[in-house]
């Protein structure tokens, strides 16, 4: 099966649970969360996440970062255009993010990546 491409919206195929693959055709991880972004806004205006939760809150008074996990301007470029926060393949290994234009196409259940493993952003 060819793989569909996206050239406005990448992420709009791609569900949680999918299984990533890099440029090299090797497993990065599965997809933890997307978050979809709007790559024409100037600021993260209205692209952040919405009224946290009773468990955002607990969260982040245990010292937990808000997603995505960053540093700026990094974290407000993600926010922005929007991204898949990975669960690694490799135990020991951090979480990484995926800019929605990394996101080459989805074919078979699978997302298929424009770059490699190592030039994904990793959570801090």
């Amino acid at each position: 099966m060819a793989i569909e491409n996206f050239s406005k919206d990448p992420l709009n195929a791609v569900q949680t649970g999918m299984h990533v693959i890099d440029a090299r055709g090797e497993d990065v991880g599965q997809v933890d969360q997307i978050h979809m972004g709007d790559a024409d806004a100037v600021t993260t205006a209205g692209n952040e996440d919405r009224s946290p939760t009773l468990l955002d809150r607990a969260a982040e008074a245990l010292g937990a970062e808000a997603e995505p996990d960053v540093p700026e301007p990094l974290r407000s470029r993600l926010v922005r255009e929007g991204y898949l926060k990975l669960d690694s393949s490799r135990l020991l290994e951090a979480d990484r993010y995926v800019p929605a234009d990394y996101v080459r196409g989805v074919s078979d259940g699978k997302v298929q990546l424009s770059v490699r493993r190592e030039e994904l952003l990793r959570e801090d």
